[in-house]
Order: C-alpha cells, then structure tokens, then sequence
C-alpha cells in the first residue's frame, strides 16, 4: 500500500490541527469581544474606570489560645494579636480581571473584605481610589461584592428579584419602561431569559450564581468583588462563571475574585494573579508571567502540570518553606523597580486593552442616538460616583432626597416582604390551616361554656389557652424571620441597596395584615362556639387581647431572632414563654406569690392580656350566669372575678401596658439586628 505523497501546497495533520486550533482561539475571542461590547454598550448606567490601589494592609485579631496561655493579663500584649495579613500592596485596574489565590488560611477573604469595605477595624495601611484616599461611604456605592453563598429571596421569581432590584437601585426618575429595559437587557446578557419566570428555589446552582450577579449589574458598579464564585459548581459551569466575569471585566470594570485551585482552561481566562501565603503576597503580575517568575527564582514547574496547582503547591509550602520566604522578596524587590506589581500586564496586553476601549469610546461616540441612562438628556439617572481624576460626585444623593429615598426603599420592600410572606407555606397556608383546626378543637371542647357557672374554671381555661396558642403561633413563626434572610439583608444592605431602617420597617409591617387576621379568624370560630356574651364591646375587647399578645409575641420572636443564632434561637424562644405564662394569673393567683417574686410578674405580658379577657367575659356587670346544678357558687360572675383577683382590672390600661412592651420589643430588635450587622463587619 501506497501512501500518497504530500506536496508543498498540501497542509498534514499536525498542520491542520494546528490551524483549528487557532481557528478556535481566534473564534473564542471574537466570542470575549463581542460580550465585552454587550457589557459595554448599553441602557446601564456608564461610570468612568475606576483603579484600586492597596499598600502596606496589615489586619490583625486577637489570639484566644495565645491570651489563655500569657502568664499574666498585661503581659505580652503583640503576642496576643494574630496577624492575618503582613504588608501586602498592590494595584487593581479596570478592563481586567484578577484572581486572589492561595491555601486555606493565606488571607484571601480577608484581603477581599478589606478591599470590598466590610473589615474596618484592626486595619493599618492605605486604600485609594483612583490615586485619591478611599471614602468608604462613596466607595460602597460605586462596588459591590457578590459573596461565595448564594443566598436569594426563594419565593421570587427570577425576573421578579430583577425588577424589586432595578426599583431600590436605579435612581427616582428612572421610568418604569427603562427599569424593564434595563433588567431584560441584563437577563439577555447573562443568560437567565429563559428561566425568568422560575422561582429562585428551583433555579440550578450555576443559574443561582448569574442571577448574583445580574441582581448587582443593576446599577452597573465599576468594581466587582467574588468570594469563591465557582463554589459548588460543576466543571462545565465553573467555565460559563468565569468567561462571564472575563466578559465584565472586558466591558471596561474591575473584577477581583478569590479561587481555590481553578483548572489550567479557567485559570488563563485571568488577567492577573495576586499570590498570598499567610498573609504574605508571592506574587503579583500577570497571568501568563507566574511560570516564568517561578523559573527565574529557581522553582520550575512541571511539564503537563497546571501552573494553578504549582503556585498553591508552592504558597503551601510544598516544595519547602524557604521558597516562600523567597519570593516574597523577590515580589517586594520587583515591585520597587516597577515590574511585576499587581495587574501590571505587559505591553502587549496593554496596547491591546488601550486600542479596545479607544474602538469602544469611538463606538459609544458614533451612537449618541442610544437611549442610554447616564447620557446627557438624562443626567438626573446618571450614577457617576467618582470622576475620572478620581473627585467624588455623588449625583444621587444631590437629586434624591433621604425623605424620598426612604419612603421608595420602604415602598418597595413591603411590597417584596408581602409577597414573600404570603407565598411563604409556613406563614401564610400552615397557619391558616393550624388556625382554623385548633379553634374548631378548642370550641367542641369548651362548648358552650361561657355561659355555664358551673363551668367558669373551664372557661377561663379556654380563654388562657386561646393566649398560649397565639403567642406560640406568631412567635415561632417570625423567630426565624431574621436567621433565615441574615445572608440576603447583609448582602444587599452592605451592597447600599437600602437602609438597615427601612428594610427593618417594612420587613415587620409587612407580616402585620396577617398578625391582625388570624387573631380575628380563632376569636370568632371559638367565640360563639362557647357560647360568650353576644355583646359586641366584649367581643371586640377578646380580638383585641389576641391581637396584641399575638403582636407582642411577634415582637419577641423579631428580637430573639435579631439576637440569637438560629439553633439558639428555636430553643430560646419557647423557653422565655414559662415564666411569662407562670404569672399569667391563672396557675395561680397573684396574691399567692411570694412578694419577692411579685415584681417578675410586671413583664408578663400574659397577664395584661389574661385579666383583660377574663374581665370582658365575666366583668362590666354581666347578669347572673346558667346554673344546672343544686349549687353554682360562681353563678354571679363578680365572685369568679375575686377568686382571679382581676375584679378591679382596668382594659385600657392593661392595653397600654401590652402595647408599650410591642414599641419596647421592636426598638431592641431593631438594636440587635443593628448590632449583629455591625459585628459581620468586624
């Protein structure tokens, strides 16, 4: 068999391969620059580049072990304090996108939090902002940080959360058919479109990770931070995550991202690479120099070995800890002679980087036309935070009023919390459903009792346990309420989407049309099937007492909530219900309890509301009661009262007492939540 020969003109199979292969590259970066021109020329809003520049951090916390361990409490002082970073500088610049990497423990999402803003104590250094010191207030509303959980509201859909987005993080003016625009364009962009109408609970893990990042391109922010963004993503959709954030950075911002070990086809998609080990950097510069550096000092990596896996090898200290000792030096003294500082790609790649934001200013010129926010026609939306020699410009704050943006992120949020809570199974189906079965149970049970004299003891009992249901019901339904959306409210709270006030207002108001319903639903079904008074005042006064020990109890499950831990915080809840319920009035009477003790019962809310009820039933002069017995020594409803020692009880005040504890509870939580906030900062 002959093998026919190959002449000049012809290509061979290694040939051919090679011009696929480029063929390839050239496709897929056709690809990028198309998506750059998409995150680019758009309705968003249009911010100036902005450059992130860090010198000298160091971050430090106090070591527990080393304290226990000090042979006296002044001794020692710098040996109790644990430093996490060590001297790191660098420079973040837009068009790029950049990778934080090291082993567990390096520093890498407390260098990220530093630099996002969320760390602010126990920090030495400098952070500017476009060559000008970093003002932190301006500097959230001009970044945003998407963190590795991605924690969504799961009773929104997809193209719901957009639009509840675009109205608390575009300005006042905007119209409605521009924030539609803006969020359908965004979808379009990150490929969510054809699962908009899905809720956010049964979206897949890679699609829950765009629509983080769709939900904060809203308002279009310059500078981008990722924990982890491929965190629990599969190979396939680790890559789609990460053209995405190339695409953004192409688009003209500033993506910084933490990764842990990403593949050799992920980790070239980056920019740059900056190096930690604990809390040391060993390297900083582009992606494509890390092997040749690594060379230069003596390390080489292996043939065939991802450069990714190297460098963390090394950091780990894998190849012996001097190595990192090393090149830290060598990072420090190249960064004194201006080469191999973070982000500082060489010349080509800055040439090509120039030359594709000059086409994309030329081509931002050529279409004025575009009705773009941000454009001069509509300068009342523009979101230009920073100008370009870095000078604050704060054109939403000067147009929109705090009155005005209050009331809109209240607006908004009520509207979003309503929703929830009633798509919400716990809180809106199961309790109906509760509601309706346990007040069936209550009224065949005390049936026709209210008005028997033989019977007062029984129905004071179902009046008590009518109290212990509401208050059971509204706590352990809303204890959960803060735990559960922790992640969302300090995402979108630090990300400056609304104010911790309007967010606490409307997130409590808004669960208040159903606190006020079911009170009202039990007290009629259990009401006339135990035969109580048909007077209305003493039935409106019974609703009431519902009402507002259920609302209290809501208010102590809000704070408990605020205060605790989750797993503290189902414990906690019905454990602070004995003692209340112990002074409530009907265990035992008052006048019983040793005086040393009678002031806890000042705090039982289930008293007011007890003595308040019991008081409508058998109080203002009620007739005679049935009595189908020889004897009914409570037949004259004023004797059962005395036995209570609630026969000279006043409702109104009892009322104000309830609703003093409701204002006092809120307050504390909305302290507490504040509070915990705060500490997420630390």
């Amino acid at each position: 068999m002959t093998s026919k020969p190959m002449w000049k003109g012809d290509k061979g199979p290694l040939v051919a391969c090679e011009d696929d292969e480029m063929n390839n590259l050239a496709l897929e970066k056709e690809y990028r620059a198309s998506n750059a021109r998409k995150m680019l020329v758009s309705h968003l809003p249009f911010h100036p580049p902005v450059s992130l520049e860090f010198s000298d951090l160091r971050y430090s916390v106090r070591d527990v072990a080393s304290s226990k361990g000090s042979s006296s409490f002044g001794s020692n002082i710098s040996k109790q304090m644990k430093y996490i970073l060590k001297d790191v500088s660098g420079v973040f610049k837009p068009g790029q996108l950049t990778a934080i990497m090291g082993p567990s423990g390096a520093g890498k999402s407390t260098l990220m939090n530093i630099l996002a803003g969320y760390k602010t104590h126990n920090i030495q250094g400098t952070v500017n902002v476009n060559g000008k010191r970093r003002d932190l207030a301006q500097f959230r509303k001009m970044a945003c940080y998407i963190m590795q959980d991605d924690v969504l509201l799961p009773h929104l859909t997809v193209l719901e959360a957009m639009r509840y987005a675009a109205q608390l993080k575009l300005p006042r003016r905007t119209s409605k058919e521009r924030r539609e625009l803006v969020v359908t364009e965004i979808l379009d962009m990150i490929g969510l479109s054809e699962c908009k109408n899905v809720r956010t609970s049964n979206i897949s893990g890679g699609q829950r990770k765009r629509l983080a990042i769709a939900l904060e391109l809203v308002n279009n922010p310059e500078l981008m931070f990722f924990d982890e963004p491929t965190s629990g993503l599969d190979s396939a959709s680790c890559y789609s995550c990460v053209a995405l954030l190339k695409a953004l950075a192409m688009g003209g911002r500033t993506i910084i991202a933490t990764i842990h070990q990403p593949s050799a086809r992920i980790f070239e998609q980056f920019d740059a690479l900056y190096l930690l080990s604990g809390g040391m950097c060993l390297y900083r510069g582009p992606v494509s120099s890390l092997v040749p550096f690594m060379a230069k000092q003596g390390l080489h990596c292996p043939a065939y070995h991802n450069p990714a896996d190297f460098a963390i090898e090394v950091a780990s200290g894998d190849y012996g800890d001097h190595w990192i000792s090393m090149l830290k030096k060598a990072t420090a003294l190249s960064s004194e002679s201006d080469s191999g500082l973070a982000n500082d790609i060489s010349d080509a790649e800055d040439s090509h980087h120039q030359v594709e934001n000059s086409s994309l200013s030329a081509y931002q010129k050529d279409n004025k036309g575009l009705d773009r926010i941000g454009s001069s026609k509509d300068k009342d939306v523009s979101v230009a935070l920073m100008s370009p020699d870095g000078d604050s410009e704060e054109t939403i704050s000067s147009d929109d009023g705090r009155v005005y943006k209050f009331c809109n992120q209240f607006t908004v949020l009520l509207k979003r919390s309503f929703l929830c809570i009633y798509r919400d199974l716990m809180l809106t189906h199961l309790r109906f459903a509760s509601t309706v079965l346990v007040g069936l149970l209550i009224g065949a049970i005390f049936h026709d009792s209210g008005n028997n004299a033989d019977q007062t003891f029984n129905n004071a009992g179902n009046i008590f346990f009518g109290l212990l249901f509401m208050v059971f019901s509204a706590m352990m339904s809303t204890v959960l309420t803060f735990p559960l959306e922790r992640g969302v409210l300090v995402r979108e709270h630090l990300n400056c989407w609304y104010s911790l006030k309007s967010y606490y207002l409307a997130r409590t108001l808004a669960d208040m049309p159903f606190q006020l319903f079911f009170p009202l639903l039990y007290t009629v079904i259990t009401y006339f099937m135990t035969d109580q008074p048909h007077e209305a005042f003493r039935f409106w006064i019974i609703v009431a007492m519902n009402t507002m020990i259920s609302l209290v109890a809501q208010s102590l499950g809000l704070l408990i909530g605020a205060a605790c831990h989750i797993q503290s915080a189902v414990f906690v809840a019905p454990i602070t219900a004995i003692p209340v319920f112990l002074f409530g009035g009907f265990f035992v009477t008052l006048s019983s309890v040793p005086a040393y003790l009678r002031w806890m019962s000042y705090g039982s809310y289930a008293k007011y509301a007890f003595q308040s009820a019991i008081t409508a039933v058998y109080g203002f002069d009620r007739a005679d009661l049935k009595c189908h017995q020889p004897y009914c020594h409570f037949k004259n409803p004023r004797k059962f009262l005395e036995q209570l020692d609630c026969k000279d009880v006043d409702v109104m005040e009892q009322t104000l007492c309830l609703f003093a504890l409701v204002l006092l509870c809120r307050v504390l939580a909305y302290f507490a939540l504040r509070l915990k906030i705060f500490v997420e900062k630390q």
